[in-house]
């Protein structure tokens, strides 16, 4: 069942999703249930680094070069206008992870001000999940498909930095347990209710 959201529904309004979280929380396949229910196209952040990462050689073990960060940044800047420049009726659904510094913050606040510059509604939700849930997940076979990251010592020093603080108008959702699709369908319920 659609929300309020759905496409095809001409009334519906425009509405970004922004979802942040953690290495391995579940980020993309939550987008992918949600988009799948409100028919907002995903743009997870791995459809923004892994032009740059796979032609870097990342393969989700070891530091990033220097220059990935900067480069995928580029990235995202045009994708950002892509979707400023979106036809009117189509919602967005945007992932990422933000660590808990002045320039992620910042980078936060861009999703935030992409959505008052098109005029849609903003949902920002924040997602957590154990730190054992987490390296469990880290061995599985799609993460090597998106060049995501899996050195497990380099997700537990991320992790230990802490994510950006969740804004004051944030769904918090631990996604420990349950399927994507039952936190997909607490989102829709939580951006209905709010709607």
């Amino acid at each position: 069942m659609r929300s309020a959201y759905a496409v095809c529904d001409t009334a519906a309004v425009t509405m970004i999703v922004q979802l942040v979280g953690p290495p391995a929380c579940g980020k993309r396949t939550i987008g992918a249930a949600l988009a799948e229910r409100t028919g907002a196209r995903l743009v997870d952040n791995h459809l923004i680094n892994d032009p740059v990462f796979t032609a870097l050689g990342v393969n989700g073990h070891g530091s990033l070069p220097p220059q990935a960060i900067p480069m995928a940044g580029r990235v995202r800047q045009i994708v950002h206008e892509a979707a400023l420049a979106a036809p009117a009726d189509i919602s967005h659904i945007f992932t990422n992870w933000l660590v808990d510094t002045p320039e992620d913050a910042r980078a936060a606040d861009e999703i935030r001000n992409l959505a008052r510059i098109r005029g849609a509604d903003f949902y920002p939700v924040w997602l957590s999940c154990d730190p054992a849930e987490i390296r469990d997940r880290l061995v599985l076979p799609d993460r090597a498909v998106r060049n995501k990251l899996r050195d497990p010592s380099m997700v537990e020093d991320i992790v230990s930095r802490g994510t950006t603080p969740a804004p004051d108008d944030a769904l918090q959702l631990d996604t420990s347990a349950g399927s994507p699709q039952a936190a997909a369908a607490q989102i829709v319920a939580w951006i209905d209710a709010h709607h």
